[in-house]
């Protein structure tokens, strides 16, 4: 792990530097660094709420938006299929979808 990569990983879902709140399904609140989600996604303003979506799943897209990579060891079945079915659709990220597509083969 790269050095701005660790660092990049401690801003996500910290509210002490954030300036975005993102309100998911399941009425959790995440935070995030506006800067870095709006130049991944247009999707991204000062606080959105994304209905259809669960805190389990919007948490592994924040690492991805981040750090464009994922801990497998904080994978679950669960949160695969949050994160693929709701997440990564709404937010048309490609490059996740195939990594999803691959660990749920192994997985079912």
């Amino acid at each position: 792990m790269t050095s701005l990569e660790k660092d990049l990983r401690l801003l996500i879902n910290n509210p002490k530097y954030s300036d975005i709140e993102i309100l998911c399904e399941d009425e959790k609140k995440l935070y995030g660094c506006r800067a870095i989600l709006a130049a991944r996604s247009e999707s991204f303003e000062r606080q959105i709420s994304l209905l259809t979506i669960n805190s389990s799943g919007m948490e592994i897209i924040l690492k991805y938006f981040y750090v464009v990579s994922i801990k497998e060891n904080s994978l679950t079945k669960d949160n695969i299929v949050e994160a693929y079915y709701d997440a990564v659709d709404y937010f048309q990220l490609s490059d996740l979808q195939r990594f999803y597509n691959e660990k749920l083969k192994k997985i079912f």
